[in-house]
């Protein structure tokens, strides 16, 4: 074997089990920015599906490939002196990629099997990881090879940058720089576009879609008296979704009792307080009070119904209190 490759494989040893972990932290770090993605973009992705969908989209293609740079750079930037060969870095960096992509596959796998609440045990698990070999081996396998790819280019870059500095600690240097703004990049690119996303819906910078956006309201009714009911908003969309004149529709048992001058004009025996009625706001109560209410031994039907600003309307609680 001539002394380059013999000198290669001897430095790729060294830097196997940084590749193996730089594997695992990048796996882990994918699956982390999968569960983020989905709390982050959750509660407001229906409001508007077009932009919002091809942001996450574009979000999460940017993560990846930065997540598997970072794999290929860790290698590069943890090893000593003696380790610092580009091809050897190279491959190191592939190796870290591949094992990423083989944790991220396993996570995936864990949720399909037991994210959906069954009692599924190890076997199924097993049986769902070898079905999915079995039906799509080369599909995985080109997949694999794609993410080694990146992550090698993140350690050709990072040996680069190493291999150009004038000694072994600038190099070293210069190589945990660029693992650290890959990080910092990350962590920019995670969390910035879904906090844009909530302040311009706040300001009312961004079109909604007012029927999709009202079925994400979450109203509750609970007694808290013989003679009183409390209907509180749990989660409310923009204001601007909401009618402003009348947000909300309040009815117990047929009877519109949606503000004070409802229960007056129909004649219901009960006070609303605030008279206004419910607000359009997370959080805000209305409190019915009076005989019209009282717990003689029947429930009182209450339904809610809320009011969009495009004359659109959907019930969002119906029950017996």
């Amino acid at each position: 074997m001539p002394p380059e490759e013999h000198t290669t494989l001897q430095d790729l040893r060294r830097l196997l089990p940084a590749s193996f972990l730089a594997g695992l932290v990048a796996g882990g770090l994918l699956a982390l920015l999968t569960h983020a993605h989905a709390w982050c973009w959750g509660g407001i992705a229906c409001y508007n599906h077009g932009l919002f969908g091809a942001v996450g989209t574009y979000q999460n293609l940017v993560l990846g490939i930065l997540s598997l740079f970072l794999a290929g750079t860790l290698p590069a930037a943890i090893s000593r002196e003696g380790e610092g060969r580009r091809d050897a870095a190279v491959l190191a960096g592939g190796i870290a990629g591949f094992v990423a992509f083989l944790v991220n596959e396993l996570h995936f796998r864990i949720i399909l099997v037991f994210g959906r609440g069954n009692s599924a045990g190890p076997g199924d698990l097993l049986s769902a990881i070898c079905s999915t070999l079995a039906n799509h081996a080369l599909s995985l396998l080109a997949m694999g090879l794609f993410t080694a790819a990146l992550a090698a280019l993140g350690a050709f870059v990072a040996s680069h940058f190493r291999e150009r500095a004038a000694g072994p600690d600038e190099g070293a240097a210069a190589s945990r720089l660029l693992l650290c703004s890959t990080a910092a990049l990350i962590l920019i690119v995670a969390v910035l576009p879904p906090l844009a996303a909530h302040a311009m819906l706040g300001a009312g910078m961004i079109d909604v879609n007012p029927g999709t956006a009202m079925t994400m309201t979450t109203v509750s009714a609970e007694r808290t008296a013989p003679d009183t009911i409390v209907v509180t908003v749990e989660e409310a969309p923009p204001a601007s979704v909401l009618d402003p004149d009348l947000a909300f529709s309040i009815f117990m048992n047929g009877i519109d009792v949606s503000n004070a001058s409802a229960c007056a004009a129909s004649g219901f025996a009960a006070t609303v307080d605030p008279p206004g009625g419910l607000f359009a706001a997370k959080g805000a109560e209305a409190v019915w009070t009076g005989a019209g209410i009282s717990n003689d031994g029947t429930p009182v039907n209450v339904v809610v119904t809320a009011h969009g600003v495009d004359g659109s309307e959907v019930i969002v609680l119906s029950r017996m209190v």
